[in-house]
Parts: C-alpha cells; structure tokens; sequence
C-alpha cells in the first residue's frame, strides 16, 4: 500500500530522480523553464530522495515548482577522506555547468547553505542569485558539540541514536522532540536502510564542523537571500547576521519563534519569501 502511495505522488508531481553524469544524486520536481538548484543539507547517505521522505520534499518544494524545474542535488557517493566544502562546491559547479549550461539560482539549506557559500564565491559564473536558509558562515558551539556526539554514535555502528542527536539541531527542546527522537530511534534501521559508505557522513559532519567563511564573504556578488530562525541553535541569531553584513549585496529575513526546523516547520512562507526574492 505505501509502495502504491510513493508510486502514484512521484506520478503526480512528475518526480525524477537519479544520478548527473559526474555523480551527484538529484531528485528533481517541476518542468518550467528555470532552474533551481536546492543544495542538499547534511545527509548519512548520498543518494536521491528516499521514498520515506518524498513526501516532504514534494511539500517543501511545491511552491518553488510552480515557477522553477527544482534539482535538490546531494553530494556524490564514496568521498574521499577529509574532502572538503570547496571540492564540494567544485563538484557543483562542474555538474551545473555540464547540466544546464548556463548560471542558475541556487539555494542550500544548513550544510547545503555552507556549501552554496564557496559555490557562489568561488564559482560565481554558475550562480544567477543565492538563498542560504538556516545556514551562516559557521557552525555553533553548541552545533559542533553536537556533531561530534552524532559521529561518535555513527562511528559505533548505533545510527538510531547518532539520528536522534541531530533531533536536537531541529526540535526546539520539549515533549515533541523527546517524542521524535524515541521515533527515530525506533524507524532508524528502515530510514537509512544499508549504509555502503559511512565515510560520506563523515567527511561531510567534519567539513560542517571546520568552516568559517568569514574572511570570503565578501567575495560573494551575486544578490544573496539569508533565511533564519532566531531560535536556531546550530546557526546562531548573531552569526547570521555577521553573514549577511558580511555579503555586498544581501538581504536578511529572520523569524521570530524558529529555530533550525524553519524550512520544515514554515515551509509555505519561507517559499513565499524566496520566490519573491528571485523574480525581482
């Protein structure tokens, strides 16, 4: 029955999904002649979206397919060790270049919105305009303490519980997020299914853990959209603005009772918000 339900919202939504020529996984929505390129955030598997999920990436996309063909791209499978944030914009720019031929609007939310940063420093000629949302020039203490705990578990083989820790960026603290996390627990082995590469979550959490772009921000110069919560704890209310001081030509939108689950939590505004942004 849930296999049969999947089936008919990818039919619906004309869902594709697979991998680009250079080996970056994508899951795309929409058929409208411009192009959104959604970064994708931290993720245990580099892989298109998973069928448990689909659901929420048709919710926290439907708006911006209205007026865009969405890629949410990931990165490519079997990184090499310590591969970094900037290898990892390279690759977008290679793929973006090859794919579409021409600069797109680009958005990244939290890992994917630290990505998106290099990508449209150091690769502006691929970047028509930039939207980072829950993102800034570094991650928090608190988010790295975090991330440490969430790889420890990993590194033991207990996702469940390095899951759950993640909980802690998105909930803001209470019964739901104790409810969450006992959930996620218990679904952990079905949602991740078989891990082929642990060294991608790896190589991605401590890329996460090791940016501070502060000094390059001002190198980005294409018209720049930051989206906050100013309850999110892995991507402090101070440091995203700093980041948006940072940027020449940047415009800042924080939500007042948010935290890190804003693109989740109040996804038809903040979709609202960025496709005002990007048809100015």
């Amino acid at each position: 029955m849930m296999i049969k339900k999947i089936k008919t919202l990818k039919e619906k939504y004309g869902i594709e999904t697979g991998f680009f020529e250079s080996g970056l996984p994508y899951t795309k929505l929409g058929n409208r002649p411009s192009i959104l390129v959604d970064l994708e955030a931290l993720s245990f598997k580099h892989e298109p979206v998973s069928n448990l999920m689909i659901n929420q990436f048709i919710k926290s996309h439907r708006l911006l397919a209205e007026k865009y063909t969405v890629f949410l791209i990931g990165r490519k499978p079997n990184l090499p060790q310590n591969y970094s944030m900037e290898k990892m914009a390279e690759d977008y720019a290679v793929t973006i270049k090859k794919e579409f031929g021409k600069p797109v609007d680009v958005m990244g939310i939290s890992t994917g919105g630290q990505i998106a940063q290099y990508l449209a420093a150091f690769h502006h000629d691929m970047v028509r305009k930039l939207v980072i949302v829950s993102a800034a020039y570094r991650l928090s203490k608190k988010g790295i303490e975090l991330e440490k705990l969430s790889e420890e578990f990993f590194m033991q083989n207990k996702y469940g519980k390095s899951l759950a820790v993640m909980m802690d960026f998105i909930q803001p603290p209470g019964f739901k997020r104790d409810i969450a996390k006992f959930c996620i627990r218990l679904i952990s082995k079905k949602l991740l299914g078989k891990i082929d590469y642990p060294n991608d979550f790896i190589s991605e959490i401590k890329a996460d853990r090791e940016m501070n772009f502060l000094d390059k921000l001002n190198i980005i110069r294409v018209p720049t959209l930051i989206l906050c919560g100013e309850d999110d704890i892995a991507y402090t209310v101070e440091d995203v603005r700093i980041t948006a001081e940072g940027i020449p030509d940047s415009k800042l939108l924080l939500y007042k009772g948010y935290g890190h689950n804003l693109s989740f939590s109040n996804t038809e505004q903040v979709q609202k918000d960025i496709l005002e942004f990007l048809e100015k």
